[in-house]
């Protein structure tokens, strides 16, 4: 099997799990409401009148780890037996699990105060949809600045790179656009698998450049140089904000049409469905959580358009930086290789699926920028911070 026929089964194996899983829990979440399952763990685990903050926790932490265990052997094929098969995966099925688990403790750290701050604005405000939307953008801010802190370190070691002369050639490179970074870290990836990444972490004063120790290994210092380009593109051009920004424009729509919808449908079927006719209840977390992942799977494709066109601006703008177009297309042809993706997928499939374009495109507009020799200005996106 040659290289790229490898790489395509294996994307396409990771695709139609990807898509059986999210169907999949859709349809669990339509069979839990419809076969009393949502209102027997109401009743089970908050009284008939009010409910305290216990019990409230209760509810909620049932339901999610109801949802993990309804996905862990789907999660279990995708995530260790097809990476195994393929050569990927370098874990021992122990310590998957162990990484699963402790992903649904964080998780349900964060998922608890999160449903009861969400619950408590429902219930005091008409417009409570407008009211998330703006407590959203700030709490998305500061999870990306207590990542690096906080939760990253739980999953792997980060250590300052040892490569001096490397370190300071990425800083550098980073400054020419106005970014200052706190660090050059590397990460221990390989205790996981042999696919390579890089990309920062952190916002202001966090804000560090994270290659992995597979990137080291295996990517030369130029191609690992236009990778680097690459994400400092998107904070030169504050795509995570931006992102941020498109986030809170999803929220402020999937929220109002679910207060619509889910409030008339309460209001025929939800006594019987989960206990309540209330949207400010908490008994109706498994029909808010549902109709939210209904709105969220629908505006995917728009989600994953602009990211793609955010993908092609950073591309653009790491090319003008470096100046090295065959850097960037070894970088690329290394990385498909190495993480297995296919260079040429349709378009059907980067429509749906896919958040950055496909390598063929990626290499493509490399070849295009041969010949032409500029500093990175307003058509690549700002280059100062």
């Amino acid at each position: 099997m040659s290289s790229i026929e490898r790489a395509r089964r294996y994307s396409r194996t990771k695709e139609r799990l990807g898509i059986f899983g999210t169907l999949l829990g859709l349809l669990v979440g339509v069979l839990f409401l419809l076969s009393g399952g949502a209102r027997a763990t109401a009743r089970r685990s908050l009284p008939r009148r009010g409910s305290n903050l216990p019990r409230r926790g209760l509810f909620t932490s049932l339901l999610l780890a109801g949802g993990w265990l309804a996905g862990l052997p789907l999660a279990y094929l995708s995530g260790y037996i097809v990476e195994h098969r393929f050569g990927l995966s370098r874990q021992s099925r122990a310590g998957w699990f162990a990484d699963q688990l402790k992903g649904q403790a964080i998780g349900l750290a964060f998922a608890l105060p999160v449903v009861e701050g969400l619950y408590w604005i429902i219930g005091r405000w008409r417009y409570w949809w407008l009211i998330v939307t703006v407590v959203t953008i700030p709490l998305t801010t500061l999870i990306a600045q207590l990542f690096p802190i906080l939760i990253a370190p739980r999953f792997n070691s980060y250590t300052p790179l040892d490569d001096e002369e490397l370190a300071e050639r990425l800083k550098r490179l980073a400054a020419r656009t106005g970014i200052e970074v706190a660090g050059v870290m590397t990460m221990d990836m390989s205790r996981r698998t042999s696919k390579a990444n890089a990309f920062f972490t952190g916002l202001g004063p966090t804000r560090r450049i994270v290659l992995s120790d597979t990137l080291l290994e295996q990517f030369s210092p130029a191609e690992i140089e236009v990778i680097v380009a690459h994400e400092i593109a998107h904070q030169a051009n504050r795509d995570i904000w931006r992102f941020i920004g498109l986030g809170g424009v999803f929220t402020l729509a999937t929220s109002f049409v679910t207060d619509r919808v889910l409030k008339s449908a309460l209001r025929r079927w939800g006594n019987a469905l989960v206990g309540t006719r209330s949207i400010a209840d908490i008994r109706s977390l498994p029909a808010l959580s549902l109709a939210f992942g209904v709105a969220n799977l629908l505006l995917a494709p728009l989600q994953l358009a602009y990211s793609r066109e955010l993908e092609r601006r950073a591309d653009a703008f790491a090319l003008a930086l470096t100046r090295d177009p065959d850097a960037f297309s070894s970088a690329m042809l290394r990385l498909a290789e190495t993480n297995l993706a296919d260079p040429a997928p349709s378009r059907l499939r980067v429509w749906l699926l896919y958040s950055h374009p496909s390598i063929a495109e990626r290499i493509a507009r490399a070849d295009a920028s041969r010949g032409f020799d500029h500093e990175p200005d307003e058509s690549d996106g700002p280059i100062t911070n």
